[in-house]
């Protein structure tokens, strides 16, 4: 596969001035130095006709269908986007680069800027991205957590000679950021919808197993798992029960840095299975 920046590249020359975001973890990749911590390209539409657009433009330039979305293409151009909560069309590069485009509803409403889709992910790491219509790399780390990234410049002039360049000084791109800062606030309060709290597991996997230090995002899933736990393993619906139980063993493996078992049990589990099942693959 290609190296992050090349890919980066690619994409900045053909969707240059379109209004498109690119962010997710080919970015973090590209700024953490990770290499090959990847797996496709996402890239965020601010409206269902941004999404058709560029759609098309890519098509026009030799891409082609991922699985069965060329039938998703189908449907959408004939009956448009509904009210999913989310839309992602896959399409493969001529070099073999899976990209993904997306258009999504975070609390209700799309998101219409590079801010706003950087705040709707998960885990702090990934604050980073690309405004396409300006071209313009966008780093929101600082605004995002001001006292962890200031203690980390902080160290970082300590480290060095005084009249290192500013580029220098700036704080290591590896440092441990928690989640972002709306998504935290709700995690460690427990309030984890079934599909997020069933899914988050196999993307602290995901990155872990990319090597990113996730020491404060493990306790802010702790937090959130136990918290959850505690309300449904005492709730009157025996699938709540069941989902509380599930939320337990999660968090005990990722108390344990049991990674191998989190693993296996995001590649086994299908989340559209009953509960039983799900808490078999993590047994």
């Amino acid at each position: 596969m290609s190296t992050p920046s090349a890919v980066i590249a690619d994409v900045r020359q053909l969707l240059r001035g379109e209004p498109v975001f690119l962010a997710g973890s080919l970015v973090a990749a590209d700024v953490y130095g990770m290499g090959n911590a990847f797996t496709d390209v996402d890239l965020f539409c601010p409206t269902g006709n941004v999404l058709v657009a560029v759609g098309q433009k890519l098509l026009d330039n030799g891409y082609s269908f991922v699985d069965r979305f060329d039938r998703v293409w189908a449907r959408w151009l004939r009956y448009g986007f509904k009210t999913w909560h989310t839309n992602s069309l896959k399409l493969m590069s001529p070099s073999g680069v899976e990209h993904n485009l997306v258009y999504k509803l975070t609390d209700g409403h799309p998101t219409t800027s590079l801010g706003q889709v950087i705040e709707s992910f998960d885990f702090g790491l990934l604050g980073v991205g690309w405004d396409l219509e300006t071209d313009t790399f966008r780093d929101m780390r600082g605004y995002l957590f001001p006292d962890i990234w200031a203690a980390a410049q902080q160290a970082s002039r300590s480290m060095l000679p005084f009249k290192a360049s500013a580029q220098a000084r700036m704080p290591a791109a590896q440092i441990a950021l928690p989640m972002m800062p709306s998504k935290r606030a709700n995690w460690r309060a427990g309030f984890i919808s079934q599909y997020n709290g069933l899914r988050e597991v196999g993307r602290y996997a995901k990155y872990h197993g990319y090597g990113y230090d996730l020491s404060l995002v493990k306790d802010d899933l702790v937090e959130g798992y136990w918290g959850a736990s505690s309300y449904f393993t005492t709730h009157f619906d025996a699938e709540k029960q069941m989902l509380g139980k599930i939320y337990e063993a999660i968090a005990l493996h990722i108390e344990g840095d049991n990674i191998s078992e989190l693993v296996q049990a995001s590649k086994t589990i299908d989340y559209k299975d009953s509960l039983d099942s799900i808490m078999e693959a993590l047994e």
